[in-house]
């Protein structure tokens, strides 16, 4: 009688990973990565489920992520993710973990995840970090602009945000800039005289210049003008 040697099923082990604990309570990005696992997986001998409230920058700080390891090892089971930056933000720590792991690990987004595609896709996730770091300081800076103060810098020239922007707004900002600086040596004017912030309020208006937005300036913008001007001279000093 012929013996056919039964292999048992792979085994699977879960992991996921929240940046904040805000994120972590509310389930926000926890439940998407929960939907990635259960459609690739479905049907797998998923054995544990692990989850961090924490940065992907240094994996030491991860208790999950090291009990998800220490049982892939123990089981020969293998690590599977929702996306590859789950597991880390740093290039070097996640060739680690694959190298620690002897390549048993997987990517719901890198479909036959190896040593060369964990290092491109870590890659593109470092870019796509850097670019939204890049889109954030430009919001900034329109805020900034809309409260009275913008400075088109040269970061914004040369990593192609201003394209992003697009010409038309970089150059309503630029002539927003000369305006509200303008009016900010008016107020500096006429607070000197002993104007308070209302009629300085309307003697801008009436002298024809425009609150960062377009429209007329009230009470408050002229205060926050002004508290902006004691703040640099101050700084200056």
């Amino acid at each position: 009688m012929i013996e056919f040697n039964q292999t048992e099923p792979a085994e699977y082990v879960a992991y996921f990973r929240v940046s904040t604990r805000k994120q972590g309570d509310s389930q926000l990005g926890l439940e998407a990565q929960r939907a990635y696992i259960d459609h690739f997986y479905q049907g797998k001998n998923i054995i544990d489920r692990f989850t961090d409230v924490r940065s992907g920058k240094d994996i030491s700080g991860r208790p999950q992520l090291q009990a998800a390891m220490a049982l892939c090892k123990l089981r020969k089971a293998t690590l599977v993710v929702a996306k590859v930056d789950r597991l880390s933000r740093d290039t070097e720590q996640a060739l680690w973990i694959y190298r620690e792991l002897e390549t048993r690990l997987e990517s719901c987004d890198v479909p036959n995840l190896d040593k060369f595609t964990l290092t491109l896709f870590m890659a593109i996730a470092d870019r796509e970090r850097e670019l939204g770091g890049i889109r954030t300081k430009a919001a900034m800076q329109v805020k900034v602009e809309r409260d009275g103060e913008w400075r088109v810098g040269s970061e914004a020239f040369y990593s192609g945000e201003a394209s992003r922007l697009g010409t038309a707004e970089v150059r309503r900002i630029a002539r927003s800039n000369t305006n509200s600086r303008q009016a900010m040596a008016q107020i500096r004017h006429l607070r000197s005289q002993g104007h308070d912030y209302a009629s300085i309020a309307r003697q801008l208006n009436a002298d024809g210049f425009r609150a960062p937005r377009g429209g007329e300036y009230a009470t408050v913008q002229v205060r926050r003008l002004w508290h902006r001007i004691m703040e640099t001279e101050s700084s200056t000093q």
